[in-house]
C-alpha cells in the first residue's frame, strides 16, 4: 500500500484531473468529438466485441466509447461508464437518458479503485485517459480483476509526435501558467510492457494517425478550452491570457493553409486478453 506521503501527490492530481474535466464538460464534445469519437469507434473495432457481451469504459468522459460500445453489444450486451469527473459522468447520463438507452450506466468511480465485483466484464475498454491516472499499474490491475478469463482489454495512448508544433504550443501555454500541465504518465511510452506486467496476454498494437480540421486558430482554442488543458488555462492569470494565446497561435500558425487548420495525431491501439 503507499505510504501517506505517496497518496497525497496522487489525491492531488486527481483533484486537479476532476477539476479540469469537469470544467471542460458542457462544451467536450462539440469542440473535440470530431477527433476523440472515430478513435473510441476504432478501439471498439479492434477490441472484437460482440453481441451481449458486458462492457466496462474506464475514464469514459463524454462517451465516445461508451455509446459506440453499446451498438456493438446490442440490445443484450451491457455498457457501464466510470469518471473521476462529476459534470462529465452527470451529461453523459443525461444524454443517455434522453436517447432512453436502458442498457447502459454511468457513475463517478476511480479506475484504480473499481466498485465492481471480480470477473463482471467480458471486455474492458479505455481511450486516452489511463495514461494521466497517477498509478496505471494499479488501473491495469483493476480492469484484469473485473475482466472475466478470457475477457478483452483495450486502450488508447498518443504515439510520436507527428507534428511538433502541437506540443510546442502547449509547452508554450505551460509557460504562462501558475500550474503546469497534467502530463502523460509512464504508460504512454510502453503500454506493452505495462500490460505484460499486469498479467495480460496476447498484446497487440496498431498505430494510426488521425486528422482533425480546424475553421481557424480560433477553432482550435476552443478544443484546447474543451479539453484536459482546461486546469492548465485556468491557472494562467487573467491578464495574461490574450499573451499567452498570441504566443500559442505563432507556434502554430506556419500549419495554416488558407486560414484553416489540419491537425494529425498519431494514436495508438493496444489490446489484449486475460488468460
Amino acid at each position: 500500500m503507499p505510504s501517506i506521503r505517496e497518496q497525497a501527490p496522487a489525491q492531488r492530481r486527481k483533484a486537479r484531473i476532476t477539476r479540469s474535466f469537469d470544467l471542460a464538460s458542457d462544451s467536450y464534445d462539440e469542440a473535440n468529438g470530431d477527433f476523440f469519437n472515430p478513435v473510441g469507434d476504432r478501439l471498439v473495432d479492434l477490441a472484437g466485441l460482440r453481441p451481449g457481451d458486458r462492457v466496462l469504459d474506464l475514464g469514459c468522459g463524454r462517451g465516445a466509447v461508451l455509446f459506440a460500445a453499446l451498438a456493438a453489444v446490442g440490445p443484450d450486451g451491457y455498457v457501464a461508464g466510470v469518471d473521476l469527473s462529476p459534470a462529465m459522468v452527470h451529461r453523459t447520463a443525461h444524454q443517455a437518458a434522453g436517447a432512453r438507452l436502458r442498457n447502459v450506466s454511468v457513475r463517478v468511480d476511480d479506475a484504480e479503485d473499481l466498485g465492481f465485483p471480480d470477473q463482471s466484464f467480458e471486455a474492458v475498454l479505455s481511450s486516452l485517459a489511463l495514461m494521466i491516472t497517477p498509478d496505471p499499474d494499479a488501473a491495469l490491475a483493476q480492469a484484469h480483476r473485473v475482466l472475466v478469463p478470457g475477457g478483452r482489454f483495450g486502450l488508447t495512448v498518443f504515439g510520436p509526435d507527428v507534428q511538433p508544433e502541437w506540443r510546442q504550443a502547449a509547452r508554450t501555454l505551460r509557460d504562462y501558467a501558475e500550474d503546469g500541465p497534467l502530463g502523460l504518465n509512464s504508460l504512454t511510452d510502453a503500454p506493452e510492457t505495462a500490460l505484460a506486467k499486469a498479467g495480460f496476454t496476447g498484446i497487440r498494437t496498431v498505430e494510426e494517425v488521425v486528422t482533425v480540421r480546424y475553421a481557424d486558430l480560433d477553432g482550435w482554442w476552443s478544443s484546447v478550452r474543451s479539453d484536459g488543458h482546461r486546469g492548465l488555462l485556468e491557472s494562467i492569470p487573467s491578464d495574461r491570457l490574450d499573451e499567452a494565446r498570441e504566443a500559442a497561435y505563432d507556434v502554430i500558425r506556419p500549419l495554416a493553409a488558407g486560414g484553416s487548420l489540419t491537425r494529425r495525431t498519431a494514436v495508438r491501439y493496444v489490446t489484449a486478453r486475460r488468460p
